[in-house]
């Protein structure tokens, strides 16, 4: 994928996911998702000690509908990442595993911190095993040639309803014949090396994340 696409998608995307997080305070999901990534409490008084911010605005930000929360107060699941196994992707640090909603959501999830994680997924296809190994600058994937799917709605479409819109399509397939095979009915979807999304992750996560 040459650089002006590349830069024109990741572009896009930055969009659509300013426009869902536009409401919630930033910090507060970062260290919500890091927490979770980390495998650390992310109740109302660890979030509160971690970002500073008063635990009345945690717990304000929590009881929106993006945050689930569990009966002994721990986020279950903010934005398509669960600590539940709900999702097609796993994203595993250490003893913290995660259910993710797409690939690109767990490429940047896995941005976080530094400590390198193992991304498993499904071929949608084939029903073989996709695994990436990665850290905020490597990345490498078994099979060698994995090939990524990513769609691009409008902002209204991905704000209104992100899991089908966006988050079902976006998955790796071990070959682009597979791929072309699995997002046939995917609108307006860009096949890409699993590599060119980890880059585009990459600049969103230092848009969203710093």
């Amino acid at each position: 994928m040459d650089t002006d696409r590349q830069a024109k998608i990741c572009g896009h995307m930055g969009k659509l996911f300013a426009e869902r997080w536009r409401c919630h305070d930033r910090l507060i999901l970062r260290q919500t998702l890091l927490s979770m990534v980390e495998g650390r409490s992310t109740n109302v008084r660890s979030l509160s000690t971690k970002t500073s911010i008063p635990k009345s605005s945690v717990l304000a930000a929590l009881a929106t509908d993006r945050y689930e929360v569990s009966g002994s107060g721990e986020v279950v699941e903010v934005f398509g990442v669960s600590t539940e196994n709900r999702h097609p992707f796993e994203l595993v640090s250490g003893d913290s595993t995660l259910s993710i909603c797409c690939a690109l959501v767990s490429l940047m999830v896995s941005q976080l911190s530094p400590a390198q994680k193992t991304m498993l997924s499904v071929d949608p296809v084939s029903k073989r095993r996709i695994e990436i190994i990665s850290s905020p600058s490597f990345l490498e994937s078994d099979p060698i040639d994995t090939v990524a799917v990513l769609v691009a709605p409008t902002v209204d479409e991905f704000c209104n309803d992100a899991s089908n819109s966006f988050c079902k399509y976006v998955r790796l397939y071990e070959s682009a014949e597979n791929a072309s095979e699995g997002s046939k009915i995917a609108p307006s979807a860009v096949h890409m090396s699993v590599d060119a999304l980890f880059q585009i992750s990459q600049s969103l996560s230092r848009e969203f994340w710093g």
